[in-house]
């Protein structure tokens, strides 16, 4: 799923490409039975009324909360899209072909030849005959239209914990919410979106290595020196994240079709069976599933 850092270069990098442009059509191909009735494009009737009521209207604006990619518009309105596991968006000019009911990039380059940028599934056509295209593998995402006014009184938004980077983020704030689930473990505690909005698999395996904390332990039992590392890390490797323009380790791509470099970062992240990078240490990198998700450590290092 993307992370923090991932989301928020997408945010960055479309506001200073879309705002101001006007919106001339929109395409999908989602249609899911499962979402018939809900407020989602992937319902086909849900997606027509979606259509009409942002075509025409002008981009003002783009904004990110926790994970959630915001693409406000005249009028009131608000794009919602939540990328899920495999969704990114791309920028670009786009051709449509009828006889495969597909879009396809017309520019060489990463558009056209990454692998991972062929699953379209939504286009926004622009009045300069340009398109944001949204490629999602595995139909995951979800996008929806709100009333700006109104967006945090949406479903998904109302129960996020707070955005460490958006908004201060003082280690009082750090400790008290991660107490909130003080006799669990700090690797699923960490990843909770109501505790702390936005912080996923790679990052929350990155700030544990550097704090010397095991992934299982429980919070209650961590020092307050250590969450004060656990803390001063997290903010560290999501400020790292997003000066290397996320992480491109699976399907992640930037506006532009290009992949991040946070992957060639990594210190324990998918290093399973390597040794660990931390100097004077010779543990073997292990993996272990925590609450469902893998979690890499160095049993020397993080006892």
């Amino acid at each position: 799923m993307p992370e923090l850092p991932e989301v928020h270069t997408t945010v960055t990098q479309l506001g200073e490409i879309i705002v101001g442009l006007k919106c001339t059509d929109v395409w999908s191909d989602y249609d899911s039975k499962h979402y018939y009735g809900k407020e989602q494009v992937k319902d086909p009737a849900y997606f027509e009324l979606f259509r009409k009521k942002i075509i025409g209207k002008e981009i003002i604006g783009t904004e990110r909360i926790a994970k959630n990619v915001l693409i406000h518009l005249e009028d009131n309105l608000t794009i919602l899209i939540h990328m899920k596991m495999t969704g990114h968006l791309l920028y670009g000019l786009y051709a449509y072909e009828g006889v495969r009911n597909r879009w396809v990039a017309k520019e060489k380059g990463p558009l056209r030849d990454d692998k991972w940028n062929g699953w379209i599934r939504m286009v926004w056509s622009f009045g300069n005959k340009k398109h944001l295209a949204f490629s999602d593998l595995r139909k995951f995402a979800k996008v929806t239209l709100l009333e700006t006014d109104k967006i945090l009184e949406h479903k998904d938004l109302q129960k996020l914990g707070p955005d460490p980077i958006n908004n201060p983020f003082p280690f009082s704030l750090f400790k008290e919410r991660l107490f909130l689930k003080q006799n669990g473990k700090i690797k699923q505690v960490l990843m909770n979106q109501e505790i702390i909005a936005g912080v996923g698999n790679i990052y929350s395996d990155e700030a544990l290595w550097l704090s010397e904390i095991h992934p299982e332990k429980e919070v209650c039992k961590i020092s307050v020196e250590k969450l004060q590392k656990l803390h001063k890390n997290t903010l560290d490797v999501l400020k790292k994240g997003i000066d290397f323009k996320g992480d491109s380790m699976s399907d992640y791509r930037t506006p532009s079709g290009e992949p991040g470099e946070f992957q060639t970062k990594h210190n324990v992240y998918q290093r399973k069976g390597e040794i660990c990078k931390k100097r004077g240490c010779d543990g073997v990198i292990e993996r272990i599933k925590v609450g469902g998700r893998s979690a890499h450590f160095c049993p020397q290092c993080q006892r």
